[in-house]
Formats: structure tokens, sequence, C-alpha cells
């Protein structure tokens, strides 16, 4: 990969056998048939089995990769919003760090495995995401407070990306209905950002008294009833460019976060479906907070690619930090695969196909090997060990023809 070739040796941070070993898995990942796992990566490379198990217990600063590879494509002109989701991984095994209940949206139900959260980059002209920063969840305490608790890791991680990578620019934070709290809302504001979410459909919200102020002592009124989604008559109704949906706005005040809110409800007109999006930024306009939100969409592409393509939920591990290494580098591997396409072709949304990259890139890695026999005076005919090698490259058992 040249992007990565370009940006390893600027990482001051990790030394030449290990950016060796990380160009090789990165570009390892983009072309391996079948499943991650430390054998199956042994069938197509030089390194062990062993020698991938002892690399993946090494600590490396993805973070710093991730912002050198985005800033140095994606230029600063864009249009950008950070994106934040977690998403189920299928595990088992007692022994495995971070093994509890979480919840899996595939099946709509609390289910044991694990859970990684993620908070990419959206490059709003690009239609795209790009991964920032990668954890895993850990394991719920035993204690009542374990949502409270999961509020505080995601605000954490959010809290050391941001200042890490001076993200404060990009202004907004884009999430779904699970992060729609008080305690994450005012977090995003302490770090200077707002946030754009999801509220449930019977939020307690309260118009804005814009009315006179009655004569006479006491306190001025500031608020004027609560909010009835079956009369829209106080809110201002805005058309998209799709025909079928259209957009209600208002700023009114949401009672349990205890802050005005830009709230924009969603109406699909022939499936009569709605959604309730808000800002924490009143002067966002309707338009533009409605986009921020179906932008987060990408990150879901970008969880489906790793999982195809990648290895994401192949990991045999069980410890907190080889867990950790094969999490983020999945999602590594996507991301400076869409950005060195990206470096290819230029600017703004373009087609991208994980399967047509790695299905070229395993037939040019398999056309080198031929070539390598062929440069060194070996025969290919059927009746070869040459032949009967090639045949074999990457088999689990060895057939003969």
């Amino acid at each position: 990969m040249r992007l990565l070739q370009s940006i390893l040796p600027n990482l001051n941070q990790t030394k030449k056998p290990q950016q060796k070993f990380l160009t090789h898995l990165l570009g390892l990942l983009l072309l391996l048939p079948g499943h991650a796992t430390f054998r199956n990566l042994s069938r197509y490379s030089s390194y062990q089995e062993k020698t991938f198990a002892r690399w993946y217990a090494t600590d490396f600063d993805f973070v710093s990769l991730h912002k050198a590879a985005i800033t140095g494509l994606i230029p600063t002109a864009n249009e950008q919003v950070l994106g934040r989701d977690a998403i189920f991984v299928q595990k088992s095994g007692k022994q495995t760090y971070g093994f509890d209940r979480f919840w899996n949206g595939g099946h709509s139900r609390t289910e044991k495995g694990l859970e990684i959260s993620a908070l990419a980059g959206l490059d709003i002209p690009g239609n795209c995401a790009f991964c920032r920063r990668v954890e895993q969840t850990p394991p719920a305490g035993k204690g009542p407070k374990q949502e409270t608790s999961r509020i505080d890791i995601s605000l954490d991680q959010l809290t050391r990306v941001v200042r890490q990578q001076a993200l404060m620019p990009l202004r907004y934070v884009v999430t779904d209905g699970y992060y729609s709290k008080q305690k994450f809302l005012g977090g995003v504001r302490v770090l200077g950002l707002h946030q754009i979410g999801k509220l449930r459909a019977d939020a307690n919200l309260r118009y804005l008294y814009q009315g006179p102020r009655r004569p006479g002592p006491g306190r001025p009124k500031t608020y004027d009833g609560k909010v009835l989604w079956t009369n829209l008559s106080r809110f201002e109704a805005l058309a998209t460019e799709d025909a079928h949906i259209v957009l209600y706005q208002q700023v009114v005040h949401h009672v349990q976060c205890q802050r005005n809110l830009r709230v924009v409800l969603v109406v699909d007109t022939p499936r009569h479906r709605r959604a309730v999006l808000f800002s924490t930024d009143v002067n966002l306009d309707a338009l533009t907070l409605y986009r921020y939100d179906k932008a987060r969409f990408q990150i879901e592409f970008l969880f489906r690619a790793a999982k195809q393509f990648a290895g994401l939920l192949d990991c045999q591990a069980r410890s907190q930090a080889k867990l950790a290494f094969h999490l983020t580098v999945s999602l590594t591997a996507v991301t400076l695969a869409q950005l060195e396409a990206r470096q290819r072709q230029g600017h703004g949304e373009i087609p991208f196909s994980m399967a047509s990259l790695k299905r070229r890139a395993f037939n040019q890695h398999l056309l080198d090997r031929i070539g390598a026999h062929l440069a060194t005076g070996h025969s290919l005919e059927k009746s070869s060990s040459d032949y009967e090698a090639l045949c074999n490259y990457g088999v689990i058992t060895e057939v003969a023809a």
C-alpha cells in the first residue's frame, strides 16, 4: 500500500520492524481468502502463526496513523463531521476480555459477545466514513449504574480523540439514539462541540414562549405547552430533494436534557414513518441537520466492509491487547483502502468496491508469485513439483493431482 508506506516513516513512536509488519499485515488483509485467523494469515505469508500472535500483542498508535492518512487526503475545506456508533461482535469464551451481554442490532436483542465503538470522520461531499478510533467496550459492572458507566466510557473515548487529534474545528458529533442523554450531551458541549442525534418518539418536549411579557411581578413565562406530534401547526414545514420526505422544524425545550434543542421531525409520507432528530446547535438549519444524520449511516458500510473483507469477526485471540489490535487493524485496512482509492481517482463521491479491490489484490499477489517462480528458471509444467506447489498454495491440507 503506497499510502501506508508514505505515512509510517513519519510516525516517530513506531520502529522499523513494526512498520514492516504492519505494512505486510494490512496488505495481506486486503487479499486474504477465508478467515483472518493467525493460521490462515501464515498460509499466505512468510511470517509464522506465532509471529502474528506476538505482534498482535504489541501496542501501536493507530490514532496517529488515522490522523495522518485522513488529513493528508481529505481537504480541510471539505464539509466534515464526526460520527460515533457501536457494533456487536459475536464471540464466545468466558476468558475472552470484554465478554458480556450487549445489544445486537441484527437480531434486535441482547446477546453474549463483544461490543466495539468506533469514532469516524464523515466526509459529507464524498459520502463516506473513515475510521479515527476503535475501542472495545469493557464488560459492565455488577452495580446498578451499567448504562451510566457506558456513557462515561463513550465520553472518555470522545474526549481523548478530540483533544489528541485537535478535532474541535469539526463542530458536530453525529450519534444514534442511545447517546441522546443529558450526561453525553453535556460532555459534548464541554468539548465545544454540538451533538446531532435521534430522540424517542415520546420525548418530553415543550414549546418556547414567544409572546409578550405579562404585566406585574413574578417570573416571566418561559414555556408554552407540551409538543404533541398529532398537531404540527407550530412547526415549520420544509421540502427536501426527495419528494417523499418532508421536514418539520422548531426550537423546543427538552425536559430531561434540560436544554433547548433544534428538533426536526422527518416524515416519510408513502410509508407513514417518522423520526425525530435534534441538534444542540439551535442555529443549525433543518436541511443540514438532516444531511448530517443521513451521513452517519456510512459508518455501517465501514463496519460491513470490515466484516466481509477484512476479518473483523475472525479474531481467535482472547487477551485485551490482541483483541484491540485485531478489531482496530480490520477497520484500518478498509479505511486505508478507501483513502488510497480516492488518492488514485480524485476527490468527490466515487464508486468503491471492497470486493473488486480484494479480488484484484489477490490476483496480483498470485501472479507475482508465479512470476517469481518463472524468473528463477523454474518450470511450471504440470508434471513439475513447482506446479504442484502453486496448486496447493494456501490450502489447509495438500492435495495430490
